[in-house]
């Protein structure tokens, strides 16, 4: 005889909770994975009106060292190194560096450029005059205490579409309705 207190499961309803749970399971290893290959960010290029801004509003010019985080194709390093300035792209996706090092090539900027394959949690910021940087805001908010503490007074931070939370820019532009914000570092 059956205990009338216990219940019986439909077959219906165990399967649908093992496809939770699996899904549970693909979700967490998929990001799993993306953490795994250091990959935070996606590739959005940034449209060269934007680019140009940025380059701009940074004041980049000969003599500074831009850092450019999740380079991408190289666009934001070419664009800076033909103001003059020495520019260096940090990426981690091997497509984007074959592309990124060809289009630095074409553009004949290698002398002032380059991209090299590190992920952006680990670059030591104090060289850089400029860093600029088309992140996600938690990676933005991630990366804030890094550039205040290791960035030299006077350097600049400029970002396309997020900004740094709580820390007001110094200026802030738009370019074909998308946002560029810009932080000088302040004195120790």
């Amino acid at each position: 005889m059956t205990n009338p207190m216990v219940r019986r499961i439909s077959p219906r309803l165990v399967f649908l909770g093992a496809l939770v749970c699996l899904s549970a399971a693909g979700a967490a290893q998929a990001q799993d994975s993306i953490f795994e290959n250091k990959k935070i960010v996606p590739f959005v290029p940034s449209p060269q009106e934007v680019v140009e801004k940025m380059i701009e509003l940074g004041g980049v010019k000969a003599g500074d060292l831009v850092y450019d985080l999740g380079s991408g194709d190289g666009r934001i390093v070419i664009t800076a190194a033909k103001t003059g300035a020495q520019a260096i792209g940090f990426e981690i996706d091997g497509d984007l560096i074959k592309e990124s090092r060809a289009n630095i090539q074409k553009a004949g900027v290698q002398a002032r450029a380059e991209t090299r394959d590190q992920d952006l949690l680990t670059v030591n910021f104090s060289a850089a005059t400029v860093v600029t940087m088309y992140l996600l805001p938690d990676v933005n908010l991630m990366l804030r205490p890094k550039l205040l503490a290791q960035l030299k007074p006077g350097a600049r931070v400029v970002s396309h579409a997020f900004d740094m939370g709580d820390w007001p820019p110094d200026k802030q532009e738009q370019v074909l309705g998308r946002n560029i914000y810009l932080w000088t570092i302040p004195a120790k």
